[in-house]
């Protein structure tokens, strides 16, 4: 435990491996494995095809529909939890028993799920008649460790099932890797959760600890102050906006799997979203993959959080020094000096800038010109002025920008901050329909039980108003509550401002991630109660940590809490309401006392995914304070992806 904390983190690693070990030599000596390709780059990080093949793994298998015989009968499915993968494996498993049914008895078939097994898949395993036949094993992976200070479980499909299905059974998991993080860094003093599902998360988290109580572990953490859990749908702005920087962009157009980016600049984000009225032949061009790690790529570490309009000059810069160095005027010995220390550093470094300069090109090229034209309406939105210009924009872009998410995040943005009108909203979802097929009429649905969709109600009303016409015009201009609570907490800058000194530089000066806002209260705050008192003004806040457990304020145990339980009620165990814990403050100086600490440093955890832009400001917050702020999430997702989740 006196280890730094990038070791401790380094070590979750290790864990995940220790677990797929443990899976593996449940699946007998020799086997083939068929996994799923999203969950490849994850299990490059756990461990490696040689590690595979000394603990039994013979030949390794993409998922396929279509697959047919492998090498050895011994088979292990490694898949994501997906009812819809699920199934088809099973189908797979079927059609393999009727060609063969002496498998059956062989129990050759093992199915590893992550991040675990539902108690509905055993019940679809018994109705296509393969129970005790087929295997299944839970896998839950820990936090991974992408790049300097972020985490994430690389779940993508979380955020669906979450927010899009409603669907709450895997939330469990997230509960999980935090319990794991804390065996390895110690536990937070004090534990923030925002919204429905952080609270649920953190009720799960103290049956755990009270659970699988380990008495070797740390009650604190001098690393880790306060953690800071918050849904992901407190905060959709962040999601919706368009990203000012460099990895922000990068994240919009490519496609980033566990830090690698895929850099095919003919199967671009946009394009993929984009109805072809041509069809053009695509050339077989080499695959070139770039990891998004400062620690592997330096020129990235610089560049990452910059606004993209300094990308290129920076880009530029160092191919002027990669060209001023002229190895012809070094000497035999020199040169030989050169060869064998930084040859291979400079190659590196070469392939690296020419990578970026391409990504740099696309993202310009597939941008066109209306950046600034999107940028400008968003920012008008946020500030909920020009509501009647702002429609019309999104309106027309519904016409002429054929692109099957772009319409719908504007949309979604518009109705978020300024909302829409019955007649509006109509007109938006006709124009969508015609443009791209009646089919994706379930798509408004989904987005509305995410939440990033509002439905405006049709209001018939029989009053007759025909006097009152120029009233909305002289009526004073009220502000909605996405608006009130952005003010609150400072979220939408008075100037724009572009410089890396603000942290609503990410959003082209016109917005403040709620996770940067929060932080940098958090952390210039005089004292935890100080901050409680700002935050509480705006916003629902629980509270938990050690801090609570230190100063045994007579909470209910487990057990007297469920017997208490009264019906429609939410079970909250051992977790503070912040607004009542503020007012014991006034009668109990003592218990006052307890809060008044200074965060020195956070941990952030969004549960349904974090961008890059709230990345990058958590970075401007983290140097102006001289603290540490360490970001964590299930995935790192961009605006389309929310999108694309409603379909």
């Amino acid at each position: 435990m006196d280890q730094p904390l990038q070791c401790k983190l380094s070590s979750l690693c290790l864990i995940s491996q220790h677990k797929l070990e443990k899976i593996l030599s449940l699946c007998g000596d020799k086997a083939d494995l068929i996994i799923d390709s999203s969950l490849i780059k994850p299990l490059e990080r756990i461990c490696g095809v040689t590690w595979l093949r000394q603990h039994g793994i013979e030949k390794i298998y993409k998922m396929d529909p279509q697959l047919g015989q492998t090498a050895n009968t011994n088979k292990i499915y490694f898949i994501s939890a997906c009812k819809h993968k699920y199934k088809c494996v099973l189908d797979q498993i079927s059609s393999q028993l009727s060609q063969n049914p002496s498998l059956a008895d062989s129990k050759c078939f093992n199915i590893i799920i992550v991040p675990k097994v539902l108690h509905t898949y055993d019940s679809i395993l018994e109705s296509k008649g393969l129970y005790g036949v087929v295997k299944l094993h839970s896998f839950s992976w820990e936090l991974m460790s992408l790049d300097d200070r972020l985490l994430s479980l690389e779940l993508p499909f979380l955020f669906k099932q979450l927010y899009v299905e409603q669907n709450h059974s895997l939330l469990s998991s997230v509960s999980m890797s935090l319990w794991s993080l804390f065996q390895v860094t110690g536990q937070p003093k004090c534990i923030i959760s925002l919204g429905k599902l952080s609270s649920s998360v953190l009720n799960v988290l103290e049956i755990y600890n009270e659970t699988y109580t380990r008495d070797y572990v740390s009650k604190h953490t001098d690393e880790i102050d306060t953690l800071l859990l918050i849904d992901r749908n407190q905060d959709y702005a962040s999601c919706l906006l368009i990203p000012a920087t460099y990895s922000g962009l990068l994240n919009e157009i490519f496609n980033i799997t566990c830090g690698h980016l895929d850099l095919n600049v003919k199967e671009t984000k946009y394009k993929k979203g984009r109805i072809n009225f041509t069809t053009v032949s695509e050339e077989n061009n080499k695959k070139v993959t770039m990891t998004l790690d400062s620690s592997i790529d330096n020129l990235y570490g610089e560049i990452k959080h910059r606004h993209f309009s300094e990308v290129l000059s920076v880009l530029s810069s160092k191919a002027k020094l990669l060209k001023n160095e002229d190895i012809k005027a070094l000497g035999i010995q020199e040169i030989k000096h050169f060869v064998s220390t930084k040859l291979q550093q400079v190659a590196l470094f070469k392939q690296n800038l020419v990578n970026h300069v391409l990504a740099s090109e696309t993202i310009i090229s597939e941008m066109n010109n209306k950046f600034e034209n999107v940028t400008y309406t968003e920012s008008e939105m946020l500030n909920n002025r020009n509501k009647k210009s702002n429609f019309n924009f999104v309106d027309e872009n519904f016409g002429t920008d054929i692109q099957i998410y772009n319409s719908l995040r504007l949309m979604c943005l518009l109705s978020l901050t300024q909302g829409l009108t019955y007649d509006e909203y109509n007109n938006l979802i006709n124009k969508y329909l015609l443009a791209f097929g009646y089919k994706f009429l379930y798509v408004f649905q989904n987005l509305i039980n995410a939440g990033l969709l509002f439905q405006p109600v049709s209001l018939k009303l029989t009053l007759n108003i025909s006097n009152l016409s120029g009233l909305s015009d002289r009526l004073p201009k009220w502000q909605n509550s996405f608006q009130n609570q952005a003010a609150k907490l400072k979220q939408l800058p008075s100037q724009v401002d572009k410089s890396k000194t603000s942290p609503s530089y990410v959003f082209n000066g016109s917005y403040v991630p709620l996770i940067a806002s929060i932080s940098n209260i958090l952390l210039t705050s005089e004292s935890l109660t100080e901050a409680l008192t700002k935050l509480s003004n705006s916003l629902e806040l629980k509270l938990s940590g050690s801090l609570l457990e230190n100063m045994k304020l007579g909470i209910e145990t487990l057990n007297e809490k469920l017997s208490n339980l009264k019906l429609n009620s939410e079970l909250d165990y051992r977790c503070l309401d912040v607004k009542s814990l503020l007012k014991k403050f006034k009668t109990d100086s003592k218990l006052s006392s307890e809060f008044n600490f200074k965060t020195k440093s956070v941990l952030v955890y969004v549960i349904g995914g974090v961008t890059y832009p709230e990345i990058a400001a958590c970075d401007v917050v983290q140097n102006a304070t001289g603290s540490k702020i360490y970001v964590a999430s299930d995935c790192v997702a961009s605006g389309s992806d929310y999108i694309s989740a409603c379909f």
